[in-house]
């Protein structure tokens, strides 16, 4: 009898779990039935060197990540994700005093569009944007260091939310 309680306890567990339907956002397929998605290196229309690898890197991962087929060429029957960084600026948010930024926040905007093999746009975003606030030091050096670590940090960020906006089904 005790073995018929844990068994129908057990069943009745896996029932509620499946039953509701509940799922995160962003666990659905890629647009357009896409299959296989091939990410090149963004295009950077903004003054920051070297953010368009950092953040067509962290695209990359979160699809590798999260076990959506991914390809670094081009291959027929694939998908190609393209963008542009169209922006890096920064802004003051707190100082020490009229001259002197204690606290800046850099704000990242890029542009994604999604095609198939004969070039037709099948999911597109023209403005996404994340930002991040770094220290200020009195070394210049060390400012532009804080800064580049905000960047990577809001480009992990930015990853995340190109991918879930993507493969939302919603």
């Amino acid at each position: 009898m005790k073995w018929f309680r844990k068994v129908f306890f057990l069943v009745i567990v896996l029932l509620t779990l499946t039953a509701c339907g509940y799922r995160f956002s962003g666990g659905g397929e890629l647009p357009g039935g896409v299959e296989r998605v091939s990410v090149g290196i963004f295009e950077n229309s903004s003054a920051e060197t070297g953010v368009e690898g950092i953040i067509s890197n962290d695209i990359i991962y979160e699809f590798t990540r999260n076990g959506k087929a991914f390809t670094y060429q081009h291959e027929a029957g694939s998908a190609v994700l393209s963008g542009r960084v169209l922006s890096v600026t920064t802004r003051s948010i707190s100082r020490q005093s009229i001259h002197n930024a204690q606290e800046q926040r850099v704000t990242v905007t890029i542009s994604l569009r999604m095609t198939d093999s004969k070039g037709a746009v099948i999911w597109q975003a023209p403005r996404i944007s994340e930002n991040e606030e770094y220290a200020v030091a009195e070394d210049k050096g060390t400012t532009e260091q804080n800064k580049r670590a905000a960047i990577v940090k809001l480009s992990r960020r930015l990853g995340e939310k190109v991918y879930y906006q993507m493969t939302d089904n919603f």
